[in-house]
């Protein structure tokens, strides 16, 4: 069982590990654990939501299981902040193109340094970046 600070915790270690793997030129590995860090920022979100002795809705159970960027958006009801934001910051919708190619079958395959250097700065970069964006509704 993850708690919401066990998954907020868990996507900082993620992202750090990143960018350690990124400066090691472990590239494929930095891309994989980049696109991880957002999922579960994302899912710190969702676990927001949980009420104590309710029993979910299994579509929201399902939901939660997916890898898919996007659709756990939604599913941690972001996606009004999320329009806002891409209308207001021009630089984080383009963040945002790079970060939501990312998926689970990313661990399958071989990165360059230029995708995953790429990834990691949509990711981390401090005033524009998907994750720091995520993190603003934990």
């Amino acid at each position: 069982m993850l708690t919401k600070s066990d998954l907020e915790k868990l996507a900082q270690v993620r992202l750090e590990g990143a960018l350690f793997l990124l400066q090691a030129h472990r590239l494929s590995s930095a891309y994989y654990l980049a696109g991880y860090a957002v999922e579960l920022a994302l899912k710190a979100c969702i676990a927001k939501q949980m009420l104590p002795n309710v029993i979910p809705d299994k579509e929201l159970i399902k939901a939660i299981y997916t890898h898919n960027l996007y659709s756990l958006l939604s599913t941690a009801g972001l996606r009004p902040q999320f329009n806002e934001e891409i209308r207001a910051d021009t630089q984080f919708a383009v963040y945002w193109m790079i970060a939501k190619d990312w998926d689970e079958e990313s661990r399958y395959a071989f990165w360059d340094q230029d995708h995953a250097a790429a990834l990691l700065e949509a990711v981390n970069e401090p005033n524009h970046g998907v994750f720091q964006w995520v993190k603003r509704y934990w």
